[in-house]
C-alpha cells in the first residue's frame, strides 16, 4: 500500500513539475522569425554550398585535379575530369551533387591547394527538380560568391580618384 502511495505521489509531483515547465515558457516572448521577408543569420561555421576558389592575380581555379577531393567524399558525390600535365593541369569537368552530399566538409580539408571552400551566405539550397542540385565548375565558380577587385559591379561603384 505504501509503494502504492509513494508511486500516485511521485506522478502528482512529476506533473507538477511539468506544468510549472509550461507556464514558464507560456509568459516568455516567441522567437519566431517571418521566413520570407526576415531572415535569420547563420552562425560563421554554416556550411552550404561548394565553391571553387580562384586565384586573384589571374583569375585562374585553383583546382589542379588532384582528385584528392573526390577520393575522400564518404558519398561520392564529386566527380572531376583533368587535362594536363603537371603546373598545367586543370579540371576540364567538376561536378557536385548536392543531393548526395551530406556537407561533413571533408573534401574542404582534404585539398592541398585550398581550391573548394564552402560559402556560408546562402540561407536556402531548393531546386524544383533533382538535376537543380547537380552544380558543376562555372556554377561553382568563385566570382559569383566572392566578386574580385575586378568585376564590373564593384569597378562602377567604386568612387573615382581626382
Amino acid at each position: 500500500m505504501i509503494g502504492y502511495l509513494q508511486e500516485v505521489w511521485l506522478g502528482f509531483l512529476s506533473i507538477l513539475v511539468s506544468m510549472g515547465v509550461t507556464l514558464r515558457h507560456l509568459f516568455t516572448p516567441a522567437l519566431t522569425v517571418q521566413y520570407p521577408k526576415e531572415k535569420r543569420r547563420l552562425p560563421l561555421r554554416s556550411l552550404n554550398r561548394h565553391v571553387l576558389t580562384i586565384e586573384l592575380a589571374t583569375g585562374k581555379l585553383k583546382c589542379t585535379a588532384c582528385d584528392a577531393c573526390a577520393k575522400i567524399c564518404p558519398t561520392r558525390c564529386i566527380t572531376i575530369i583533368g587535362a594536363g600535365k603537371g603546373k598545367e593541369r586543370h579540371p576540364v569537368e567538376f561536378v557536385i551533387d548536392h543531393n548526395l552530399c551530406m556537407y561533413c566538409n571533408l573534401c574542404v580539408e582534404v585539398c592541398p591547394f585550398d581550391a573548394i571552400t564552402m560559402w556560408t551566405g546562402n540561407f536556402e539550397i531548393g531546386a524544383f527538380n533533382r538535376m537543380g542540385l547537380v552544380f558543376d565548375q562555372t556554377a561553382m565558380h568563385a566570382e559569383k560568391f566572392y566578386p574580385t577587385p575586378m568585376t564590373p559591379e564593384l569597378v562602377e561603384a567604386a568612387p573615382a580618384k581626382k
